[in-house]
This record gives C-alpha cells, structure tokens and sequence, in this order.
C-alpha cells in the first residue's frame, strides 16, 4: 500500500507534519498540490515491499538527545540586602535548604 510522505515541514489542518512524516489523503487537490510542488512523495509501504530475506538492515532507534543548560542563573547584579545567601544576585530566589524541592 503506498502512503504519501513529506519532504518538507506542512502545516496542514491545524497539524504540523515534520519531514518523513505521512500526511493524510483526504483531499485530492492537495495532495496534487503538494505531489507537484515536490514537497510530499508517494512511498511504498515498508511492509508491503519487503521480500523477506535477511540482508536486510534494521536501524535502531537512538534515545533523543538532551542539552545541558549553559547559561547565566537569573538575577541582576547587586547588593541583596538580607539575602538567605552569600550569592550577589538580585531578584533571584536563593538556594537554601528551606527552599529545596524534595
């Protein structure tokens, strides 16, 4: 069975579809819009267009990667007068163990 398949990002009825995502066919003329523009393609189903055999390669799928925050705390600079802290920061909420989450 085939299944049309974006190229390229398209919002779509209120729903965004990333690249390789499969779009839906409801509407001829835009799935024609969009097969002529070059930004969707129909693709086979994999399931239907595999033989079998066992040369075939299976990819893994990676966990997502997660940054690391690597930027300054949020506060101005300045003299917090009777702050719980020795930190110099204004309008940040400071770090004791009262305030800790748990």
């Amino acid at each position: 069975m085939r299944k049309l398949i974006a190229k390229y990002p398209i919002l779509y009825l209120s729903k965004q579809y990333d690249i390789g995502d499969e779009l839906v066919a409801n509407n001829p003329e835009m799935v024609s819009a969009w097969i002529e523009a070059g930004t969707a393609e129909w693709v086979e189903d994999e399931e239907s267009a595999s033989d079998g055999t066992t040369d075939e390669k299976s990819e893994e799928k990676l966990p997502p990667a997660k940054a690391i925050p690597v930027v300054a705390e949020a506060g101005l600079a300045g003299d917090a007068v009777g702050s719980e802290t020795d930190e110099n920061l204004v309008g940040k909420i400071p770090k004791t163990p009262v305030r800790s989450r748990k």
